[in-house]
């Protein structure tokens, strides 16, 4: 039966197909709506770009245009029109669908505008001018004028409410406020997304110091966690250059991260080991006194004699608590690079969740779950609720993408190790699953 379900398992994992990472094309009465892997763009019949939603959980709206989509204007202010349908170019594998990268094509007459999507996780759009004359465009912006920045050339727009950056590499070309002039036919590099340093540590390494510099000084631009959680993503990024694989360095930096804090796992868990050690002297006391005051009085006399605080193991949960929050937010600050390098072993997309993609990984949870149990529960009762909450738990997470979960299969697999050879080292004996089944009476 054994062999059977790691069969059944094994085979249903390896007919999961490759996921692709393609570009959509839609027409709409107004334009044309361009989606990738984590945004949509939306243009307008001029070309120029209307709203952009961000699609990386849910769909919110992070653009719209007010005369800032990439609009075309002569030097005298007329806007520029478009005198010809846009075009389309790239790869195409399916009905307005596109693998690779996609160019979108607009014609003024003497001027054209390109705009072509990167299939890369970085949100970055090039967007191509060529012109026989000067011409004046308005860059996008997310916020506030009183919001923006300039730095060499480049312009920069950030939302604090929803973290989104808007910046424009215009090439030397000159920026005042959030306009461009241009005088030549030109490229230049725009980037709208979350904002987060590792894309911008990609697309422009050479002004990285300098714009991460320029955007600490905009508003709501930083976490008062930022000094901790910065540290982590590098260090989350270096071991990903060092695997070149995204599963192998989730697992990697959860053991690192755990073996950090051994020393606070170790003291909670001789925290419940003493408290267990105490059990029966305690029933005793409660038994013995039935006044309150003399019960409490005899517990803590009882507390201060074996060196137990019974409130110790809470508190090194509680300190450990924000920690794993945080191991768990660095890891999501790469889902956008994990859905493009995110295949492991027998899975072809790390980004992907659900019962189908994590049925493997919420198997091993759950056994490992049960043993540990097992091995920390007194009776039967208590065994029967930690393995209840435990499923309970792992079902919760059964939406997270696979990376998430690999994160949390790992560190259920490290714990238990952890409390197998410390309730081992310290000859503290839990349950049996016969007795759990009530085959046969514990001691």
């Amino acid at each position: 039966m054994k062999k059977l379900l790691i069969a059944s398992i094994l085979i249903f994992a390896l007919s999961l197909t490759f996921s692709q990472n393609e570009i959509k094309v839609t027409y709409l009465p107004s334009g044309i709506k361009v989606q990738t892997r984590f945004a949509e763009y939306e243009f307008d019949q001029n070309g120029n770009l209307a709203n952009v939603y961000s699609t990386v959980e849910r769909r919110v709206h992070i653009f719209e245009r007010d005369n800032d989509g990439f609009d075309l204007l002569t030097e005298d202010g007329t806007a520029l029109t478009a005198v010809a349908e846009a075009q389309l170019f790239g790869q195409q594998t399916g009905a307005n669908v596109y693998r690779g990268d996609l160019v979108l094509t607009y014609d003024y007459g003497d001027v054209k505008k390109s705009y072509v999507f990167r299939n890369v996780p970085e949100y970055v759009i090039e967007v191509r001018l060529e012109t026989r004359r000067p011409l004046i465009v308005h860059l996008p912006r997310v916020w506030f004028a009183d919001n923006d920045r300039t730095v060499k050339d480049y312009f920069v727009s950030l939302a604090p409410k929803t973290r989104t950056l808007s910046l424009v590499k215009t090439n030397s070309q000159k920026v005042v406020s959030n306009t461009a002039r241009i005088e030549t036919d030109t490229a230049l590099i725009f980037h709208m997304g979350p904002y987060k340093r590792v894309f911008l540590s990609k697309l422009f390494p050479e002004d990285y110091d300098e714009l991460v510099s320029v955007i600490k000084t905009i508003p709501g631009s930083s976490t008062w966690y930022d000094p901790v959680f910065y540290p982590l993503v590098w260090f989350f990024w270096w071991l990903f250059k060092l695997t070149k694989n995204f599963g192998w360095a989730i697992i990697l930096f959860t053991v690192v991260v755990r073996f950090a804090l051994y020393p606070l796992y170790h003291a909670q868990t001789k925290s419940m080991i003493k408290m267990r050690k105490l059990q029966p002297k305690i029933e005793m006391i409660r038994k013995k006194y039935k006044d309150p005051a003399k019960q409490q009085e005899e517990l803590l006399k009882a507390y201060r004699e074996e060196g137990v605080n019974p409130a110790s193991g809470c508190l090194m949960l509680i300190i450990q608590l924000p920690i794993f929050f945080l191991l768990y937010t660095v890891i999501r600050y790469f889902q956008e690079e994990i859905a493009f390098n995110g295949r492991f072993l027998i899975w072809p997309d790390l980004s992907k969740g659900g019962f189908s993609a994590n049925a493997i990984f919420i198997l091993i949870t759950i056994v490992v779950s049960y043993f540990n149990t097992l091995i920390t529960s007194q009776d039967t009762r208590s065994a029967w609720q930690g393995i209840i909450m435990s499923v309970a738990f792992t079902l919760l997470f059964v939406g997270l993408p696979s990376g998430l979960f690999l994160y949390f299969t790992t560190n259920t697999v490290i714990q238990f190790l952890v409390t197998y050879y410390i309730y081992k080292r310290y000859r503290i004996k839990g349950i049996t699953t016969r007795e759990l089944l009530g085959l046969r009476p514990k001691g």
